[in-house]
């Protein structure tokens, strides 16, 4: 085949083109894609561009990164040619001005082909407020803001598009630098950075999709803006790496979460860092630094399932600073595990806020073994009615009594540290055989224990009572004389290792119900 050697005006270099009937993406080319940049024709006879990798360049089209050429219109060109021909788009490196919002297609193959736009660390100047890049889509032939749009018809596959730095003139942009809509399985943002934009990412119904190493902040303390901003449906999108410094909110859902997962996320220097204002459903945030925050995490509705694990919350010993706050819901379930390093915290009152108790806070604990502050922190009405403390956690001192709204929960009895049987009683009774008095517990067998017994056994003729304590398996029964070893008690040890308290011989009379307290000293 032909082919003819030409030099291009932006790039001073010359490029080759082929002789061909076809398209790049196989399509028999025609007068109207004769554009002078891509396709040629020459007499009656067709040459296509010879392209590397797939890839248009911003600058064939007349974007200069000069740092003064307004870049919009070429850029724009750039993205729609790209698109129509199946290619992707890269830029040499350098400074482009922008004056206006930029669409990027739709890219709805379902076949999950990838799409690239990769800006080569360049770096996009902005002088006045507006959206820099937009999801977009093609109505009647002209591409138009998808944002504002019913969610889900225009779907976008495969798109990657990063690798560059926005910066700007003003001292603070408040539109959004990114607004994207409607992408799904394959799609990735990532390697992005702003100054001194408010808001670096606008999300709408986005999922299935990699959020990666967007980095964005203002300057010196200024706490502006919310940096990302997420609505609509968002199941399994993968949040990494991302930062969101010295704003009024790092993060802000205001859609559904369904299995999403946050990793080595960074929030400093912020009123909220996280901030989710609809229902939640099986989410972690883990490996992730949140330091110089007012409140940490901020949940406003259902939370079916929260994890926060192996992460790094300094508290900087400001006692104002605090960890979670949320409502009261029947749905709520979050668990904060041993796994996190809590550094700065003065007390644990810092760990929640409490907005209403209704349902209690639905939170599973498990205390790191080096903090060193008092379990005795515990002592505050702001722990709601309904929260467990896991039985595996290592406690820095001992086990003390903690104050919630619904009354004084003991914490030495069985089954507030075991998930056991919890409730004043600390044992639930088994009357599986009449007559005899069988109290299961989850207290673990050891040698060296002391388990308290006061239980009073209502039967048709009266009641009788039982106080005193087991040293080991041995019963030392409460006398009008004092202490003296009974075997009136027996501790039976079951196969997983807890006790049972039972009687050691039978009531005459059929047992109506056992009250009482069971619980280990």
């Amino acid at each position: 085949m032909n082919t003819i050697e030409l030099n291009d005006p932006y790039i001073g270099e010359w490029i080759t083109f082929i002789e061909t009937d076809k398209t790049y993406n196989n399509i028999n080319i025609i007068d109207a894609d004769c554009d002078d940049i891509l396709y040629k024709k020459i007499g009656n006879v067709y040459y296509r561009r010879v392209l590397e990798d797939s890839r248009v360049d911003i600058r064939w089209f007349g974007a200069l990164p000069d740092g003064v050429t307004d870049c919009s219109d070429a850029i724009q060109q750039a993205f729609i040619s790209a698109d129509k021909y199946k290619l992707s788009v890269t830029a040499g490196k350098g400074t482009y001005v922008i004056t206006k919002t930029i669409y990027i297609p739709q890219n709805p193959d379902l076949a999950f082909l990838s799409k690239t736009y990769d800006f080569n660390e360049s770096v996009f100047l902005i002088q006045s407020d507006f959206t820099v890049f937009e999801s977009g889509y093609y109505s009647q032939g002209e591409l138009v803001s998808a944002i504002g749009g019913l969610n889900d018809q225009t779907n976008c596959f495969g798109i990657k598009f990063g690798n560059f730095s926005l910066l700007t003139t003003l001292n603070n942009v408040t539109s959004p630098a990114l607004a994207i809509k409607d992408w799904h399985q394959g799609c990735e943002l990532s390697n992005i950075s702003s100054f001194k934009f408010s808001t670096l990412l606008k999300s709408v119904n986005n999922y299935y999709t990699v959020f990666n190493d967007l980095r964005t902040s203002h300057e010196n303390n200024t706490r502006l803006g919310e940096r990302f901003i997420f609505s609509g449906e968002m199941n399994l999108n993968v949040f990494r790496a991302l930062v969101a410094a010295n704003s009024l909110v790092g993060y802000k859902f205001d859609g559904p979460l369904r299995a999403c997962h946050f990793d080595a996320v960074s929030v400093e220097g912020v009123t909220t860092g996280m901030q989710f204002n609809s229902e939640i459903n099986n989410c972690s945030v883990v490996n992730s630094y949140i330091e110089n925050f007012d409140l940490a995490f901020e949940f406003n509705s259902y939370i079916d399932s929260f994890t926060l694990d192996n992460n790094y919350l300094n508290f900087v010993n400001d006692p104002s600073r605090k960890l979670i706050k949320y409502t009261g819901l029947p749905l709520n379930n979050i668990h904060l595990l041993s796994t996190n390093n809590m550094v700065g915290i003065t007390n644990y009152g810092q760990l929640f806020v409490s907005t209403e108790n209704d349902y209690g806070y639905g939170m599973d604990m498990s205390f790191n073994p080096i903090q060193s502050g008092s379990i005795n922190y515990l002592l505050t009405d702001d722990f709601g009615a309904n929260f467990n403390i896991n039985w595996k956690a290592k406690f820095p001192t001992y086990l003390a009594n903690i104050q919630n709204a619904k009354g004084l929960v003991p914490g030495n009895y069985s089954g507030q540290y075991t998930r056991g049987y919890d409730g004043p009683s600390g044992f639930e009774a088994d009357f599986t055989i009449p007559n005899l008095v069988h109290l299961k517990t989850k207290i673990k067998n050891t040698w060296t224990q002391l388990v308290y017994v006061n239980i009073k056994i209502e039967t048709t003729s009266g009641t009788k009572t039982f106080r005193g304590f087991f040293v080991g398996n041995s019963f030392y029964e409460f006398t009008a004389s004092g202490i003296a070893a009974s075997g009136v008690l027996e501790s039976v040890v079951n196969p997983d290792g807890t006790i049972d308290v039972k009687r050691t011989g039978y009531e005459s009379e059929n047992i109506i119900g056992i009250t009482g307290e069971i619980r280990l000293i």
